[in-house]
Parts: structure tokens; sequence; C-alpha cells
């Protein structure tokens, strides 16, 4: 496996496996168009859905740069490469055309072992709520250290911007996610029903969610699963390093540790995540 996350600078050591445009991504990108071009993954540094892409772009060997873009800054960068939607990860194909979504960016590696229903759930209802939960907690406590999160690896220009618009960007934040800190004990409790759920899908098939090698549905999972599991593996080791969970979140996160979904989540991490 080739691991090949850079951050943006520095010349292409070898080509990309050619592929096809991204099915249901915009083909009138205002990028110009150059098939020599080296991959460039957008992404929201921490956010588990980035996770999700750069994991599997990394398990199919395809060589790509990382551009980490701030909350908030990252909107005019999405739009001027003629994005329809600001979400992030976004890859920038050596066509010049667009790929955004983890759930398109997988489709388009060719990853294989995917189970739509099984990964739905997890798109659209467990990670969301994940995310909705941790953020409540973070973002309220100015001593979390979610902002500096947030902003490492960024540009010195959209560094500075997201401190400086600190107080503003994280009501922002909260606001678009509905994270709010009275939410917490509801989303607690429907976070613990996502993982009651999970481990009975674990009991029922075992350390592979579809076959016998781990795949994408395994991949989607375990990377979507990521921010309850702390996994010291990279990059989610180094792109969390920092956090000081507070108080309304430490002893649940303590208390879902030894759940069976968390277990296998490090399990799989540490024997399909090749370091970087």
């Amino acid at each position: 496996m080739s691991c090949s996350i850079r951050l943006k600078s520095g010349p292409s050591q070898r080509n990309s496996p050619q592929r096809s445009s991204c099915s249901g991504c915009p083909e009138d990108s205002s990028v110009t168009a150059n098939e020599d071009r080296r991959l460039l993954l957008l992404t929201l540094a921490p956010s588990h859905y980035c996770e999700r892409a750069r994991w599997a772009l990394d398990l199919q060997g395809i060589v790509y740069d990382e551009e980490r873009l701030a909350p908030g800054t990252h909107a005019l960068r999405v739009k001027r490469l003629g994005a329809s939607a600001t979400s992030l990860p976004l890859l920038l194909l050596g066509d010049g055309s667009l790929c955004q979504g983890s759930d398109r960016i997988l489709d388009w590696t060719g990853l294989r072992g995917g189970d739509p229903e099984i990964e739905r759930r997890l798109e659209q209802t467990t990670a969301p709520l994940i995310r909705q939960c941790l953020y409540a907690g973070l973002l309220s406590d100015p001593k979390s250290g979610i902002r500096d999160v947030l902003l490492r690896g960024t540009n010195a220009h959209q560094a500075t911007i997201g401190r400086l618009t600190w107080p503003l960007l994280r009501r922002m934040m909260a606001a678009g996610m509905n994270a709010r800190p009275r939410l917490l004990p509801d989303l607690i409790a429907q976070v613990d029903r996502e993982l009651d759920w999970f481990d009975r899908v674990l009991a029922e098939r075992g350390d592979h969610l579809v076959g016998r090698e781990f795949g994408r549905a395994d991949l989607t999972a375990a990377s979507l699963l990521a921010p309850l599991a702390l996994p010291h593996v990279e990059p989610v080791k180094s792109l969390s390093a920092g956090i000081r969970w507070p108080h309304s979140l430490a002893p649940f996160l303590a208390g879902w540790s030894d759940r069976p979904t968390l277990e296998w989540v490090r399990r799989m991490y540490q024997a399909h995540r090749a370091p970087l």
C-alpha cells in the first residue's frame, strides 16, 4: 500500500491511477483540465468524514496532496473550484473535475466490500450524532483546545483569520450543527443507542461486515466511529492531539471505551491503517 498524505506543496512523485470522473459531481468546474495534475484532497483535518476519504485513498494506493482548510474560510476556497456545495471532503481530480463527499470519493476509488444499508445509517445518523454531541461539549468549553485543533495544518492566512474570528466562528458552528450544551444529555443517549446498534451488528457479522476481508463497510464504520474510539494510530492520533475533553463528555467517553464497537474500531485501525 502506498501512503500518500502530503500537505499542499512539492513536486509530484508519480501519477495517480487513471479513473473516470466522479459520478454525480459537477463537470463544469472552473478548474482548467490537466491530466498530469496530482490529485488534491481538501479537508477539514479532524473531520471523520474527511478521514473516511483519506483512508480510502491511502488503502487503494492512490497518491494525492492534502490541503487542510479552516472552518468558515473553507467555503470560499471550495466555491472558487466550482463546487455546488461547501461541504468537505472534496477531491480535485487530474482532469479538473470535482468529487465531493466521502461517499462519492469512496465510489470513485472502487473500494469493494460495501453494505449500503449499514453505510447509510452510519453516514446519515450515527456520524452526525457523534459530531453534534462532541462539538456540543467542545465548542462551549474555552479550555477544550478545539480551536487550535481545527486550525492546525491550515495556511497562515486562514489560521490568522480563524483565530481572530473564533468567537463568531464558534457560535456559527454551534448553530449550524445545533451543538448546544443543553442538548448533551439527549445527544449522549442517542449516541449510546447507536453504539448498541453497532454492537449488535458486530455480534451478528464478526470482525468483517462484508465477506472475509477488510472493505468499504469496515472502513466507513471505523473512520466514522473513530472520534469516540480515539485510536492511537496516525493520522487520527495527531489530528486530535491537544483536545482536552470537558467534564460534560469525559465520563461518557471513558464509559464507552470498552464497548465492543469501540474496541473493534481500534483493532481495525491497528490492523489496516498503515502509518503515514
